[in-house]
């Protein structure tokens, strides 16, 4: 018999016509200078990759046709090589050099300086707590919440693009509907990206908080500064909790259209370079590793049968079986970007490479 997550994959309608994410994530290794609780690599941290076989990922990248990268550990700036990975990516031939961070290298401004020079235009900032205390708890490191407000203030006087991750659950969702929107006032970033802690796959001993708390907050969060950031996302969150917010929902197929984020197919570099894929084959692709993490983590109940949101939707995490769902009536809705067909329209410019 078929499971609801395999057949909610087979009636979902791709987007040919809205520009598709062509970003690749890069591994840089795992090494890390920090220490965050719900971090997917703990016992890892202080594990390095050679340049050589770094290189090797970014030829592999290239070669399968995608000019923006995303550099992901671990730490990327913390990695010796970190220069020298800066400087091959651009001699390569891309166009856009993003790195998701949390901050410590780049308060330093003259080591953000450099960066730039080498070819660095984007940072996604790790910003999950909503004061000090609540921050360096988080990451495992006094002082962090400075040093990632600085680098914040840096890559703004530099003109590099700024983007916010908060990793959302029981050590600080309590706060996202006051103490956390006036800090993101303040630091200003193009786009926060609210992720839903992914008890499957991140470390896996967390204290559950229940989604409906959780997006309850979120909700409020959004109102707080939706006139204040331009792009906002939800990750990983059921649309039947976002009801009335559904546009900043982004699961894993709408996450194919996600200009400022890597591609999912790309995530493992299993991909084949020694062919030519067409548009098409892309986009199968795509479709095809996305149906691939909705199964293998995420969970459907009986009652997402008739949810009008039953394909758009993962659904929920699996470690969260059993939670009560919302059952929202209406015609089913096959179309991915059904609530986000014109979310990135006006930088589709910028992302035609």
């Amino acid at each position: 018999m078929i499971s609801l997550q395999k057949l909610s994959t087979l009636g979902i309608k791709p987007d040919r016509e809205t520009l598709k994410n062509s970003r690749s994530y890069l591994d840089t290794g795992k090494l890390c200078n920090y220490n965050c609780e719900f971090c997917y690599y703990k016992d890892q941290l202080t594990e390095r990759d050679s340049f050589e076989k770094i290189k090797q990922r970014i030829d592999h990248i290239f070669d399968y046709g995608n000019r923006q990268i995303d550099m992901a550990g671990g730490e990327s700036s913390v990695e010796p090589n970190w220069f020298k990975i800066l400087e091959y990516c651009t001699t390569k031939g891309f166009t856009h050099i993003s790195t998701l961070s949390n901050g410590s290298k780049f308060a330093n401004l003259e080591f953000l300086q450099k960066s730039k020079d080498y070819g660095l235009k984007e940072i996604l900032f790790s910003l999950h707590g909503y004061n000090e205390e609540n921050h360096d708890e988080i990451v495992g490191v006094k002082g962090a919440f400075k040093k990632i407000l600085q680098a914040i203030e840096n890559a703004h006087s530099l003109g590099i693009i700024v983007r916010v991750n908060c990793t959302v659950y029981d050590m600080n969702y309590s706060h996202l509907h006051d103490l956390y929107p006036e800090l993101i006032k303040k630091v200003k970033p193009l786009e926060v990206n609210y992720i839903a802690v992914k008890y499957d796959s991140d470390n896996k001993e967390f204290r559950k908080v229940s989604y409906k708390e959780i997006t309850d907050q979120i909700k409020k969060s959004i109102d707080n500064i939706k006139d204040h950031v331009k792009f906002i996302n939800v990750r990983f969150v059921p649309f039947c909790f976002l009801e009335g917010y559904e546009q900043y929902a982004c699961n894993h197929y709408q996450h194919i259209y996600d200009l400022y984020d890597w591609n999912r197919a790309t995530y493992n570099q299993v991909y084949d370079t020694s062919k030519t894929y067409t548009p098409e084959e892309k986009l199968r692709q795509d479709m095809d590793i996305c149906a691939w993490f909705r199964i293998e983590g995420f969970h459907k109940e009986d009652t997402c049968k008739e949810c009008k949101y039953f394909y758009i939707c993962d659904g929920i995490d699996k470690k969260l079986k059993g939670e009560e769902l919302i059952h929202i009536e209406g015609k089913k809705i096959h179309e991915i970007n059904h609530f986000r067909k014109d979310f990135y329209a006006d930088v589709y410019s910028d992302f035609d490479a």
